[in-house]
């Protein structure tokens, strides 16, 4: 199969795992929000958002680094040292909870929830591994049947604990379920697939590697922590100057700018291993690549994110209760913002593959500075709007336009700025169409 065909393979498979979620989340994610009402809700996805913070440690091994050392020979080791690092740190981590339990104190339910989350860490990080080879083989078909099996589990048990009346608690209780069953299928596929070809099976924590990957990632490291709080400290104010039920309303905003953006993940990791064979064999067809990906993947967001919001407007009465309605004021703005990234979603790859992400550190303080300060300038002046918008100066700043300031990064500036061109499009779509008709004559002579 060719590389062209094999990346849109990965892309479909990509593609129907997040519809597949999505309906679920029609058909029953609603049905919890609405169930549960804001306060509960919003509680709920305040613990997340603590918990989501462990991915500071996580991320320490960054996706692409770990990409870059798979090779025939010693792909199982890469696998070992990434589940076993990330699995130690989540390890680690569900302490923290009871520590803070203990000395400081905080309300049942909360401490709970953040006990299970954590847990749930821990069943998710033992094959990140695996997930990351699958992605780098272009398998992803692999991750998203184990996925699917899952979630119809889970949201099954969650909406039968919702008929039976049963408390909230139930919803991070039946994710750790859902984990559990999803590290053995993934776990199942890697031994069939890949270690029963392999004669010697080696498993060592090998410091040397991780402490390489660390060190090749550490800028892309500081950037995610950026992205991490921005994306996650927004909730945290809020429930500090205005309540939970807020959190639970401003989440709903975010689920649905979520929804937006779920092509880009998919995206990004197809996109990768071709970007990365491209730039080592020829630049100029990289660049060119690169340039018409990002322009298609632009103008893509851009028809999308419009028909999104008039889609909201229009129908979001009659999916969520009353109560959730200011959520469409913040979508309506996260949405602009989900367009942003989409014109940045293949930067980060870029800069990976250049090694030219030690600036990174630069836009990460900037952004991280900016956005806490409009959080707090915004929230108690507009409310969860405030922090949308905060939201979206910092993603327009961080993923545009401090990139013209900075010389390494202006190449990807250049290229994100041509990709709002239409034209340029239209253009390049026609050649291509006119080349394939062009071989398909020849071919037929």
């Amino acid at each position: 199969m060719s590389s062209g065909k094999k990346i849109t393979k990965n892309i479909a498979w990509l593609m129907f795992d997040q519809l597949f979620i999505l309906v679920l989340q029609f058909a029953v994610g609603i049905k919890i929000a609405n169930y549960y009402g804001a306060e509960l809700y919003g509680k709920y996805n305040y613990a997340v958002s603590l918990v989501a913070f462990s991915a500071i440690f996580f991320e320490l091994l960054n996706s692409r680094v770990i990409k870059k050392h798979y090779t025939e020979d010693n792909f199982n080791n890469v696998v070992f040292n990434v589940n076993f690092f990330r699995n130690t740190m989540a390890g680690i981590i569900i302490f923290i909870p009871i520590i803070l339990k203990l000395t400081v104190g905080m309300d049942n339910l909360l401490f709970y929830m953040l006990l299970l989350i954590c847990l749930d860490n821990i069943l998710t990080t033992a094959t990140y591994g695996i997930e990351n080879f699958f992605e780098f083989k272009l398998e992803s078909k692999r991750i998203v049947i184990s996925n699917n099996i899952v979630k119809i589990i889970s949201y099954s048990l969650q909406y039968i604990c919702m008929l039976l009346n049963m408390g909230i608690i139930v919803v991070p209780a039946i994710r750790c379920i859902g984990s559990l069953i999803r590290m053995g299928i993934l776990k199942f596929q890697y031994r069939r697939a890949y270690l029963s070809k392999i004669t010697t099976l080696e498993k060592r924590v090998d410091r040397s590697l991780l402490i390489k990957i660390i060190d090749e990632g550490k800028f892309l490291w500081v950037t995610y922590i950026s992205f991490l709080v921005y994306t996650q400290v927004d909730r945290l104010m809020i429930k500090y100057y205005m309540g939970e039920s807020d959190v639970g309303i401003y989440t709903i905003g975010v689920q649905l700018s979520t929804i937006l953006a779920i092509l880009l993940g998919p995206i990004q990791n197809s996109l990768f291993p071709k970007m990365m064979d491209l730039y080592r064999k020829n630049y100029k067809e990289y660049y060119q690549f690169y340039l018409f990906s990002n322009t298609l993947v632009t103008q893509f967001y851009l028809i999308i994110t419009i028909i999104s919001i008039i889609v909201v407007k229009l129908s979001f009465k009659y999916v969520y209760a009353q109560e959730y309605s200011p959520a469409i004021g913040v979508y309506t703005i996260l949405a602009v913002s989900i367009f942003l990234k989409a014109n940045g979603s293949l930067q980060t790859g870029h800069m990976t593959l250049k090694n030219i992400t030690e600036k990174s550190f630069y836009k990460t303080l900037i952004s991280l500075i900016l956005n806490i300060i409009l959080n707090i300038f915004l929230i108690p002046r507009l409310g969860i709007d405030g922090a949308a918008i905060a939201t979206l100066v910092t993603q327009f700043t961080a993923l545009f336009l401090i990139d013209f300031f900075i010389p390494e990064y202006r190449e990807q500036a250049f290229i994100q700025l041509k990709s709002f061109n239409s034209f340029y499009l239209f253009k390049e779509l026609l050649k291509k169409y006119r080349s394939r008709r062009l071989r398909a004559v020849r071919k037929n002579i």
